[in-house]
């Protein structure tokens, strides 16, 4: 009997050292998981926190390359508007040349007819 009373202290001691040691090894995973959780939390508020700042930053840009474009557009607009006033009236001359012109060769086809 000295065999199973002998076997049976050890294998309660196995019992118990095992049991000890699951709650120390729950004990850790609870206190590493704990440890994820609030690693977590400080990414996704360092995540938010990163965000606005871009977002902000962003409007800030966009905001002050519009007002740049809408500056360079109106340059353009002006620009073309100058040169479209010159090309109108170089238009004209040569109009009234093409005309001169057509006059006086249509009043020589006519004397030549004449003739």
């Amino acid at each position: 009997m000295s065999n199973i009373s002998s076997g049976m202290k050890s294998l309660c001691d196995n019992i118990t050292t095992a049991r000890e040691d699951r709650k120390k090894s729950m004990e850790d995973l609870r206190q590493q998981a704990e440890t994820i959780r609030d690693n977590a939390r400080k990414f996704v508020d360092h995540c938010r926190k990163v965000h606005k700042e871009m977002t902000k930053s962003l409007k800030t840009g966009l905001c002050e390359d519009r007002i740049e474009l809408i500056k360079k557009v109106s340059s353009l607009r002006d620009d073309f508007r100058k040169k479209e006033k010159g090309i109108r009236a170089d238009l004209v001359e040569a109009n009234r040349l093409w005309s001169a012109m057509n006059k006086t060769l249509t009043s020589r086809k006519r004397d030549e007819k004449n003739d």
